[in-house]
């Protein structure tokens, strides 16, 4: 298993760019999170859910820097 403290960080330039790239799947998810507190879960696809889970994780990309894969 690789040693995290020896991997390299992204460029703050490419952070910035995932960051933004991730900003609708956010804005996505919170929709979600809406729909389901106010109407239900019944009207979520499944799409939508992975779809906010991926601007979830360009969040944590973008902020921490660490690549995931």
């Amino acid at each position: 298993m690789p040693d995290t403290s020896s991997q390299k960080v992204l460029p703050v330039g490419l952070r910035l760019i995932i960051g933004i790239a991730g900003l609708p799947s956010l804005l996505l998810g919170a929709m979600l999170i809406y729909s389901a507190v106010n109407e239900g879960g019944n009207n979520v696809s499944a799409f939508e859910v992975l779809y906010a889970i991926a601007g979830g994780i360009a969040l944590y990309i973008a902020i921490t820097g660490k690549r995931l894969f």
